[in-house]
């Protein structure tokens, strides 16, 4: 059910015990964008190896049980999900997008519509893991793009891992200037 990880690891997930924080230390201008972040838990350990596998290793079936995970934190106040999209490039290479099948797990746990057509990726960009605090920022900056309307929405935002929040920032900042009335950023795990 956990493949590669047995019954005995998995167990060893533990999330954080608050989920939701709206200060801390990110981007300069990331709280600007984001109204709160919401994760299950800290990227180390069975929980960060399990993302790698998942990510990196193309074990798609372990996004299942790590959606399950991600929706077991109280859902954010939001009206639509949208995952972190990936370049058309990136999801040919990866054969699916983590955060989209994160995103249908917790749409289907919390009964919150989704979308996976709102927000797009049209910049190809470098690995964000690959990268330092301040490379990420110039990486990201105009690679994502709205294509429907937003104007008013309360959006949950669902990535797989936050460390800088170059990505969550970059994303938020076009659905607001879009005309999104709040962005909740929501992770699976929190460097």
């Amino acid at each position: 059910m956990y493949s590669p990880f047995c019954e005995c690891c998995w167990r060893k997930i533990e999330g954080f015990s608050l989920h939701k924080i709206t200060t801390g230390k990110f981007h300069s201008d990331f709280w600007k964008y984001v109204d709160s972040l919401n994760s299950f838990g800290a990227y180390e350990g069975v929980l960060k190896e399990a993302i790698h596998c998942f990510k990196y290793g193309g074990i798609k079936r372990i996004g299942k049980q790590l959606g399950r995970l991600l929706s077991s934190i109280t859902a954010p106040d939001v009206e639509i999900l949208i995952p972190v999209p990936l370049h058309i490039n990136k999801l040919r290479q990866r054969q699916f997008n983590q955060s989209a099948i994160l995103a249908k797990e917790c749409a289907k746990a919390w009964k919150i519509p989704l979308s996976l057509s709102i927000l797009v990726k049209i910049k190809n960009t470098l690995d964000q893991a690959s990268l330092d605090a301040k490379d990420r920022l110039n990486n990201v900056k105009m690679a994502y793009q709205v294509i429907t309307l937003v104007k008013g929405l309360k959006i949950g935002l669902i990535d797989d891992v936050v460390t800088t929040g170059a990505t969550l920032m970059e994303c938020s900042k076009e659905l607001k200037k879009a005309g999104a009335k709040e962005v909740h950023a929501i992770t699976l795990a929190r460097a």
